[in-house]
This record gives structure tokens, C-alpha cells and sequence, in this order.
């Protein structure tokens, strides 16, 4: 691969404050008040390099769903628990303080987008993370560990994981939702557990 240009180290600085500006706005109102001005105003920038690196508004939700499967794959090849089932509860950790870091009013937004786009990025199987909690479920299946498919035990995972994501939003993030996930996801490990 080759290095990147100054250039190119440029744009794609743009691009992440383009995006961090973006979310922090979303954070602080709603994102239907967002407009791309005030993006732009906030991460000082024109309206023409918005559209360089975004097609619209919603292609940040977009991106910031990359970007999290980026910067998990990233935390796990810094270093992770072999044993699956601690792999497991360090990448759903990850998801939960991921979206304790971008606030209640932010992560909503991506589920509000979600429930309206076609593309749902979030259900992909494709993506690391999913890839990643399967295989370390196959592990413990084959190892007796778990009882039962280990796509369902997976989906079972992400889909209850998911669900108290949308219910910490609906608290509006008054509880800590990484302490309450892991709790989560030892019960959801339990009734797998032969």
C-alpha cells in the first residue's frame, strides 16, 4: 500500500472533522434542526467541501456506522481476549462506549436513521463486527460451551444489545449503558450455556 499524500492526509482530516463537527451538533440538538450550513459553519469549512467528501447530510449516519466497524477492528487487533467468550464481551464494551461517547441524542439519530434508509448497514452480516462476535460463538459452540446455532445465539446478541441501546436513548443515556450491556450479555450467554 502505498503512503498517502500530504493531500490526501488533508482531505480525509477535513472528511473526520466534517464528521465529528456533524455529530456533536446532533449530540447537542436534533438532527432534523442540523442543516448542512451549520455543519459547515461549525467545522469551518464551505458548503462545497461538505459535499466533496459528503453526499448529503444522511451520509454521515452512514459513515459514522464505518466508522465504528473501523474503529473496533481497530481496538481488536491492538489486543483482545483470546478466550471467545471474553472476546465477545469486549466487543460488545466497545459498541456501549462508543455510543456512551457520542451522547443519547447523537446515537439516536442513527437509529432513527436507521428505521427509514434502505440500506440497513446496521443488520449486515458482512461487517466485522458481526463477523467477529460469530466466529467467537462458533468457537464456544463447537467447544460445548454454548448450545444451539451460533447465528441465532448471534443475532440474539446483537439484537438485544441493539434494543438496549434504544432503550438507553429513550432514557435519554441517564444510565451507564456499558455496565448494563455486559450485564445483558451474560444473561443472554447464560440460557445458551448447556
Amino acid at each position: 500500500m502505498k503512503p498517502q499524500t500530504n493531500r490526501q492526509k488533508q482531505a480525509l482530516a477535513t472528511k473526520h472533522k466534517i464528521f465529528s463537527c456533524a455529530v456533536t451538533l446532533f449530540a447537542q440538538q436534533s438532527y432534523e434542526n442540523v442543516t448542512v450550513q451549520d455543519i459547515c459553519r461549525e467545522a469551518e469549512v464551505s458548503v462545497g467541501a461538505f459535499y466533496h467528501h459528503f453526499e448529503s447530510k444522511e451520509n454521515i449516519l452512514d459513515e459514522g456506522y464505518r466508522l465504528f466497524d473501523q474503529q473496533s477492528e481497530e481496538a481488536w487487533k491492538q489486543g483482545h481476549p483470546d478466550e471467545p467468550l471474553a472476546a465477545i464481551h469486549f466487543l460488545i464494551l466497545e459498541q456501549a462506549q462508543s455510543m456512551e461517547n457520542m451522547g443519547a441524542l447523537a446515537a439516536l439519530q442513527y437509529f432513527k436513521h436507521q428505521l427509514s434508509s434502505n440500506e440497513k448497514y446496521i443488520l449486515n452480516p458482512d461487517r466485522f463486527f458481526y463477523q467477529t462476535i460469530l466466529h467467537a460463538v462458533e468457537e464456544e459452540t463447537a467447544d460445548g460451551i454454548l448450545d444451539g446455532d451460533p447465528v441465532v445465539i448471534t443475532e440474539d446478541i446483537l439484537s438485544l444489545t441493539r434494543g438496549l441501546i434504544y432503550d438507553w436513548c429513550l432514557h435519554e443515556g441517564t444510565y451507564t449503558l456499558s455496565e448494563r450491556s455486559q450485564k445483558v450479555l451474560d444473561m443472554i450467554i447464560h440460557y445458551y450455556q448447556k
